[in-house]
């Protein structure tokens, strides 16, 4: 029990104490017969009890019988009737026993109530308005002090307000407490012409009123099952909508795999955020939904984009930003109860208006929306990435400040610098447990193939050879596939002829080859300033610049040399490589493995170090493949003739080089 319970129990208690020895100071006899009728009148209705709404107590019709005690009895005599009526309720068939303190409570509540009604009624006798509204009067009165004084103990117990717990519990049987008032007056009416004896026919009416009573809480039980039947039927139906929505968050986790927890991270930063600026139920509901449902749109689009480990090029890019339009449109299907189509649509708005879909600006952006492009370029630069290692928090935080009027809006950024910490620590501490791990790496044995068979070949590739204007990069390749035509040793030891005639189409620090041993890549020879660190290196499948070659079957330029390490590896000490340019090795069974080249400088390779490497690819995975069924079928002549003929291909090749090609265009990271 806190302080102010006790406070207000030893107040009311002192106040019924108080009444208590006034009644006694002027105890005055109304007649024994009387009395002891109404008395028993009381203690047989007392035992009509009925349940209050929403709290554990109870009352009696034996209200009525003091309403007429009011009138009629002295105040002594009164509240002895009263306390009957709360010695009754107590010890005849009781829900629980009841508690001594709160025993003596309920008997100074009484009294004090009691004498506030029979105060309120002499006061009213020089009053107008006659014996009727007399007894309403002090009826009213009676009722307010009995039951406020009880909203007020349960609001201080429980911390609630003790006018709601009085509107909520009490104020349903005012009206009935008015009507019984009307009844005693008529009683008193009709007891001038009959005598007192009259207040017998009460009894049958108190029995009409509990009867009453009963219907109506029957009613309200009914109501309550309903209302608690459709409450629950609502949560069911919130918490599938709620199940949906993670169900889709997680096809999103599956497509994008290296993110981890991002969506949960940009969830709780996101609401974090929120709360400083108080958004409204509505908003911070969207906003919820939104911060899962984001990236909804990458669903559609291709994987090799959203894996790339590199740069994306320009037509990639514009691929890319479609995610916002679809995961708009995907949303909007949804039917959500609260504005999250626009939050998913506007998510890569600009502060300054140059972001995308819709170049808005400033306050057009949505609120909810604004706060979601911040949280989510916070938790993608603190977190691994397929292109690039996390950031510091420290460096994330200075590239947030610097964009702040530009990228994001300034007020969403102050609340990221002054939370940042609290922020992912609120993330760390409140990640599910739950979480649901998709078996995307799992493999199924069973099923002897597709109904139109196994391809045979390789997939169709895109032409990236495209003819060159310059004519001494057809003189090289024609070099360069006479170098290969001349080479007739193993492969291992007739690359590194082929890396020196290579250099001089391609300026690089590092060359790599790369063999592909089920989901793996191994590092079969590495030549340049830099080897070292590749030198029987392993590369998972689909991981790193070589890894995401080979398995997209798709050249890459100017990727990220780090991420040969895997994502969340660190790397090495003095590895200073800052851009990769990769081809698969394919041959008519599939890819083979990768030819990777590495150079310390930001975007070193352009379209015609493509062409070149394109042209070697063809050639190596020819090797490759022969060394991979019969090692030391290299030195065969009828290999040799095999490689010559691949080697006059590449040369026709150059000599047919006019046109120049489409230069590739990285996207800025």
């Amino acid at each position: 029990m806190n302080f102010k319970s006790t406070l207000w129990i030893t107040a009311q208690t002192a106040a019924g104490l108080i009444a208590v020895v006034y009644a006694l100071a002027t105890w005055q006899s109304s007649g024994a017969g009387v009395f002891l009728v109404v008395l028993g009148l009381a203690i047989a209705t007392g035992t009509m009890k009925m349940a209050v709404p929403g709290i554990e107590g109870c009352f009696s019709t034996s209200y009525i019988f003091i309403i007429w005690g009011l009138a009629n009895l002295s105040l002594g005599e009164t509240i002895l009737i009263a306390w009957s009526s709360v010695f009754v309720q107590a010890l005849w068939r009781p829900r629980k026993a009841p508690v001594p303190i709160q025993f003596v409570f309920n008997l100074s509540m009484a009294a004090a109530a009691t004498s506030a009604g029979s105060f309120t009624f002499s006061a009213c006798r020089n009053l107008p308005g006659g014996h009727f509204a007399h007894i309403l009067v002090s009826a009213v009165v009676y009722f307010l002090v009995n039951t406020f004084s009880v909203a007020v103990i349960i609001g201080f117990t429980e911390g609630r307000s003790a006018v709601n717990v009085w509107t909520s519990s009490f104020g349903w049987s005012l009206p009935h407490y008015a009507a019984s008032a009307s009844l005693v007056g008529l009683t008193d009416l009709l007891g001038n012409f009959a005598g007192r004896g009259v207040a017998l026919t009460i009894l049958p009416v108190a029995y009409l009123i509990y009867q009453t009573f009963v219907m109506h809480q029957n009613r309200m039980k009914q109501a309550l099952q309903r209302a608690e039947q459709e409450r629950k039927h609502c949560e069911e139906t919130a918490n599938l909508h709620l199940r949906t929505i993670r169900a889709l968050a997680l096809a999103i986790e599956a497509k994008d795999q290296t993110t981890g927890h991002h969506i949960h991270r940009v969830q709780t930063y996101a609401m974090e955020v929120a709360r400083d600026f108080e958004l409204s139920g509505d908003e911070a509901e969207a906003l919820r939904a939104a911060a899962i449902l984001h990236d909804i749109g990458k669903l559609a689009i291709p994987e090799s984009i959203i894996s790339k480990p590199g740069k994306l090029t320009r037509e990639e890019f514009g691929k890319m930003k479609t995610h916002t339009v679809v995961g708009a449109e995907i949303v909007e299907s949804i039917a959500f109860p609260f504005p999250v189509a626009p939050l998913v649509r506007s998510h890569h708005e600009r502060w300054d208006g140059s972001g995308y879909p819709d170049g808005l600006r400033g306050e057009e952006i949505p609120l909810g929306a604004r706060i979601l492009s911040a949280v989510d370029f916070l938790d993608a630069l603190s977190t691994d990435r397929q292109y690039r290692s996390a950031l510091p928090l420290e460096k994330v935080m200075s590239l947030i400040v610097s964009e702040s009027g530009k990228s994001f809006d300034p007020r969403v950024v102050e609340v990221l610098v002054r939370r940042c910490d609290e922020l992912q620590r609120l993330a760390r501490e409140n990640m599910p447990a739950d979480s649901i791990v998709l078996s995307t790496g799992a493999a199924v044995d069973r099923g002897c193939g597709p109904d139109a068979g196994y391809a045979t070949g390789s997939e169709e590739r895109a032409e990236h050879m495209a003819p060159d204007r310059f004519g001494h990069e057809a003189a090289l390749l024609s070099a360069l596939a006479g170098q290969i035509a001349g080479c007739t040793g193993s492969l291992v030891d007739d690359l590194a002829a082929i890396a020196l005639a290579l250099g001089k189409l391609i300026p690089f620090r590092t060359l790599a080859l790369y063999e592909r041993r089920g989901n793996l890549l191994n590092c079969r020879f590495a030549v340049g300033e830099e080897a070292e660190f590749f030198r029987e290196l392993y590369v998972e499948s689909g991981v790193g610049v070589s890894g995401w070659t080979v398995v997209n079957r798709t050249p890459l330029v100017n990727g990220n040399p780090a991420t040969e390490f895997g994502i969340s590896s660190s790397v090495p000490s003095g590895f200073s490589l800052l851009s990769a340019i990769s081809v698969p090795l394919e041959s008519e069974f599939g890819p083979l493995g990768a030819l990777t080249l590495y150079d310390q400088s930001p975007n070193a390779f352009e379209s015609s170090h493509l062409r070149a490497m394109l042209a070697v690819s063809s050639a190596l995975a020819y090797r490759l493949h022969a060394e991979s069924m019969l090692p030391g079928i290299a030195a065969d002549p009828e290999f040799a003739a095999g490689t010559g003929d691949v080697a006059r291909q590449i040369a026709v090749l150059g000599r047919s080089l006019q046109v120049e090609a489409a230069p590739v265009s990285p996207r800025c990271l």
